[in-house]
């Protein structure tokens, strides 16, 4: 396997971005879209994360450094509502081919680093954001996941990896979704940086 990189995203990762959400959108329930999205709902992403002050990261082959393998961001939680601006949701997946291999563990610690000292995003990943916008500081992050009941440990491998990171379960969700003829729940974990 080729080396691995992990660096801010460009829009123009955004197709590598929709190419493994619509793998997960197709294939699982650990997002609750039923229909692959349009490309332009994740450049709106991405360019609304930027304009927060908030870092999208991708990891990338050092082979080829165009190839998203994986990715995370940190986006504002109910940002429509200010009291909330120092609390952000996570989100990370990684190409199905390339699971298992300690690429979203890379990209969890990268995030949770320049999430703790937003200056990193600057000057350890040469990240840059639009217009001068500051890098946002975030006290709390919020995983959200869903259960998937045939994954590993019936769903329960990815709550043990946050966990692993210093996440806290704070709910448990029953049958919050349906996809594929069955009822999902979903849980929250929370990191607080301190």
């Amino acid at each position: 396997m080729s080396e691995i990189i992990v660096r801010p995203a460009r829009e123009a990762d955004m197709p590598g971005v929709k190419r493994i959400v619509t793998h997960y959108i197709l294939n699982t329930v650990l997002t609750f879209h039923e229909e692959p999205q349009p490309l332009e709902s994740y450049v709106k992403t991405y360019r609304t994360t930027q304009t927060l002050g908030l870092p999208y990261l991708v990891a990338v082959r050092a082979d080829s450094p165009d190839t998203v393998v994986g990715y995370t961001y940190a986006f504002g939680f109910r940002s429509e509502r200010s009291a909330y601006r120092f609390a952000s949701e996570l989100s990370l997946f990684c190409d199905p081919e390339y699971t298992g291999k300690g690429i979203g563990s890379r990209l969890l610690r990268a995030i949770l680093q320049v999430l703790k000292t937003p200056s990193t995003f600057l000057t350890t990943y040469q990240g840059s954001y639009p217009g001068g916008v500051e890098p946002r500081t975030v006290r709390t992050l919020i995983a959200v996941m869903a259960v998937n009941d045939v994954g590993k440990r019936g769903g329960m491998a990815l709550k043990e990896f946050y966990e692993s990171f210093g996440f806290v379960l704070r709910s448990h969700l029953v049958g919050i979704g349906y996809k594929f003829d069955k009822w999902i729940d979903t849980m929250e974990l929370q990191y607080t940086f301190y």
